[in-house]
């Protein structure tokens, strides 16, 4: 559930839907999380609304900024503007997320634009960012805007800080194995887990007094559990196997 601070925008969509006044273009903004938690609270609340509306995983297409890339490029939103313009597989909604929208180049924007200017159907696009002033104002202007208020350290520590999750890191393998099987059939609680562990490192990080291979090990740990969000959240990847080659990633 995203964070109770934007309750407020949860209620909204959901009055929205009932009223039948969804629009079919957003503009998700708002600070990043002080402890670089990036764009995490905008995507849950993204992924909340898809799953709200009861949209099927296929039907949603999420787009980042590529590792060793620094810009979204013109083939990404060629790519989004082919999905919405299929039919969804369930019926319903197709959705697409663009994460670091301020990302886009200048040809990735134009692309996008005639999207938003021909919107299909039962189609939702959800454009998050931290910088809307670097967004061109004619892509501004045809999306409703959603402003996040800022999250403080004390309420993120509050959500993702559980002890059970962090004595696990402590267990033997056999006991992590175990547990994270009973995770991986709940998808509920993958990411708290993941978020949870993700908290437990930056902090030690941050405040931890640590000698240089010890901060190496907590940024090679925060690398890989980020890498094991993404690839849960956006890909069909064996959710079991994925946590746990993250645990043996950690452990090593």
């Amino acid at each position: 559930m995203p964070e109770e601070k934007n309750k407020h925008i949860l209620d909204f969509f959901i009055k929205a839907k009932e009223s039948q006044k969804l629009a079919h273009g957003y503009l998700f903004w708002g600070p990043d999380s002080p402890v670089g938690q990036e764009s995490e609270e905008k995507t849950e609340t993204a992924l909340w609304l898809a799953k709200y509306l009861n949209v099927g995983q296929f039907d949603i297409l999420r787009v980042f900024v590529g590792e060793d890339k620094k810009e979204i490029s013109i083939s990404q939103i060629r790519a989004v503007r082919k999905h919405l313009s299929l039919s969804s597989y369930g019926g319903g909604y197709k959705f697409a997320i663009i994460d670091k929208a301020e990302k886009m180049n200048s040809e990735a924007a134009n692309a996008l634009l005639k999207t938003l200017e021909e919107p299909q159907g039962n189609t939702i696009l959800i454009l998050i960012t931290s910088a809307p002033e670097l967004l061109p104002k004619t892509i501004l202007s045809r999306l409703e805007i959603i402003r996040f208020k800022p999250v403080s350290l004390n309420q993120i520590y509050k959500n993702f800080l559980n002890k059970d999750y962090i004595n696990l890191l402590q267990r033997p393998l056999n006991d992590i194995f175990k547990k994270l099987e009973e995770v991986a059939k709940d998808e509920t609680e993958i990411f708290p887990l993941l978020d949870c562990w993700l908290f437990f490192f930056r902090d030690l990080l941050i405040n931890g007094s640590t000698t240089d291979e010890q901060r190496n090990k907590f940024s090679q740990a925060i690398k890989e559990i980020q890498t094991t969000k993404n690839l849960i959240s956006s890909t069909n990847v064996n959710q079991r196997l994925a946590l746990e080659n993250l645990i043996l990633c950690i452990k090593n």
